[in-house]
C-alpha cells in the first residue's frame, strides 16, 4: 500500500478524499429522483468549496496565472464554477454507477476518432482532467474495438482505493476491451506502458496533473505564463514513437457530454543539447489550447500555472 492510502483515520474518510461522502452519495441517488440535484448539487458544492481550502487556492491561483486582469470576485467564482461542473460531473458518473441515469455522447473529428480505431499501431490517448475519465473510457473501448489501457493514479485513502477498483474491475467485467492500470511507486509502469503500444495496444494518460511523486517539468508558454506538467506521459511518448492523440471530454449540458480528437501531434526529433523543450511546448500547448477556453470544466485541484512577474495575460 502506498503512502497515500495509508492513513483511513475517521478524519480522512470524511475528509475531500474520503470514502464516505462517496458512499453517502452513492447510497442516496439509489433512491433520489433526479430533479432534486437541481438544488441539492449547487448546495452540496457550496460546502465543499469551503472546507476544501487547499483545493480551492490551488484552483484561483491556476485562474490568477490564466487570466491576470480577473478581479479578485471574478476569481473566486469562477472556482466556484470549477467546484460546481466538477460536482455535476460526479454525479453523472454515480448515476451510471447506480444505475438510474444515463448519459448521451456526442464526437467532434471523427475523422481522427475513425482513424485512431482503425489504426493497427500502439497509441497513445493524451487526455486532461475534463468531463469524467471513468465514465468515458470503456464507451470508447467498445466503439474502438481496440484494447485502451487507462492510466490512473491511486486514490488517497485505502478505504476510497477500494471503492474505485471495486468499480473499475466491474467495468472491466463488462467491458473486456477496457483495462486500468495505477501509477503506483516501485511499479515498473513506463515499461509495461511502452510493452503494451508496442503489441499495438491504445494507452490512455492524462497528461496535465503532478501529483504525489511524480516527475514534473515545467515548460514557458506565452508571456510569462509557466505550465506545470508529469514528464512521464511525453517521456512514454518519445521512448514508443507511438502515435499521440489529443482528446478532451467536455460537458455540454445536462447529462451531455462531447468528446473532442484531434490528429496525431507532430512531435519534433530530439536533438543533441536541445532536450524534450521543443516538444514540451507543443504537448502543454495542445493542452492548455482546451483547458483556457475551457477554464470551468478543466478539473485539476493543484497549482499548475504560474506567471513569471511583469508576464501580459
Amino acid at each position: 500500500m502506498t503512502d497515500q492510502q495509508e492513513s483511513g483515520s475517521w478524519k480522512d474518510r470524511v475528509g475531500v478524499f474520503g470514502d464516505l461522502p462517496t458512499r453517502f452519495l452513492l447510497s442516496g441517488l439509489r433512491s433520489a429522483p433526479w430533479f432534486v440535484e437541481w438544488s441539492l448539487v449547487p448546495i452540496w458544492t457550496l460546502l465543499f468549496y469551503w472546507v476544501a481550502g487547499e483545493q480551492r487556492r490551488a484552483v484561483i491561483s491556476n485562474l490568477r496565472a490564466l487570466f491576470p486582469d480577473w478581479g479578485g470576485l471574478r476569481v473566486a467564482f469562477g472556482a466556484y464554477r470549477v467546484f460546481l461542473n466538477f460536482a455535476w460531473t460526479y454525479v453523472d458518473a454515480m448515476r451510471c454507477e447506480a444505475g438510474t441515469g444515463e448519459v448521451d455522447w456526442v464526437v467532434d473529428g471523427i475523422d481522427s476518432f475513425e482513424r485512431l480505431a482503425a489504426s493497427k499501431e500502439g497509441s497513445l490517448v493524451l487526455t486532461a482532467h475534463m468531463g469524467n475519465y471513468d465514465m468515458a473510457a470503456p464507451l470508447f473501448a467498445t466503439n474502438f474495438g481496440r484494447t485502451i489501457y487507462a492510466v490512473r493514479a491511486p486514490e488517497r485513502v485505502a478505504e476510497m482505493q477500494k471503492i474505485k477498483e471495486a468499480e473499475l474491475r466491474e467495468k472491466e467485467r463488462e467491458q473486456p476491451l477496457f483495462k486500468t492500470l495505477y501509477n503506483k511507486d516501485g511499479d515498473m509502469l513506463g515499461v509495461e506502458l511502452a510493452r503494451l503500444l508496442g503489441e499495438g495496444n491504445v494507452v490512455a494518460v492524462q497528461g496535465d496533473r503532478v501529483v504525489f511523486e511524480v516527475s514534473p517539468m515545467e515548460v514557458d508558454l506565452d508571456d510569462g505564463l509557466r505550465m506545470a506538467l508529469p514528464r512521464g506521459p511525453l517521456f512514454l511518448a518519445r521512448i514508443s514513437k507511438a502515435d499521440v492523440y489529443p482528446l478532451f471530454i467536455l460537458r455540454d449540458g445536462w447529462r451531455r457530454y462531447r468528446v473532442e480528437v484531434s490528429p496525431p501531434l507532430e512531435l519534433p526529433e530530439r536533438r543533441r543539447g536541445k532536450g524534450d523543450d521543443p516538444a514540451a511546448r507543443i504537448w502543454a500547448s495542445t493542452i492548455l489550447g482546451v483547458v483556457r477556453p475551457n477554464w470551468d470544466q478543466w478539473f485539476v485541484f493543484e497549482p499548475v500555472f504560474r506567471r513569471l512577474k511583469g508576464g501580459a495575460s
